[in-house]
């Protein structure tokens, strides 16, 4: 899907284990969406105890949100 913005609605209507692919107009917009999929999750947490998860191609202006399994995040290791 190609759009200028991602809303709490279009975050919160993801199924269970579903996908929702965005091509937005810049990097900026993406990090904007990327922060809302943070703050639908505290906000709005999934009955069905899933939880969202985004994955960001810079080149394109792609965001990737996916709702997934709490234990199948993966999360980047500190240093």
């Amino acid at each position: 899907m190609v759009a200028n913005k991602v809303g709490t609605e279009d975050i919160t209507n993801i199924g269970a284990y579903g996908r929702l692919k965005v091509t937005l107009p810049n990097f900026a917009a993406v990090e904007s969406a990327k922060n809302l999929v943070t703050r639908v999750k505290s906000r709005y947490p999934r009955e069905d105890g899933l939880t969202y998860t985004t994955g960001v191609d810079k080149k394109t202006n792609t965001l990737v949100i996916e709702v997934v399994k709490p234990d199948d995040v993966k999360r980047k290791k500190k240093a």
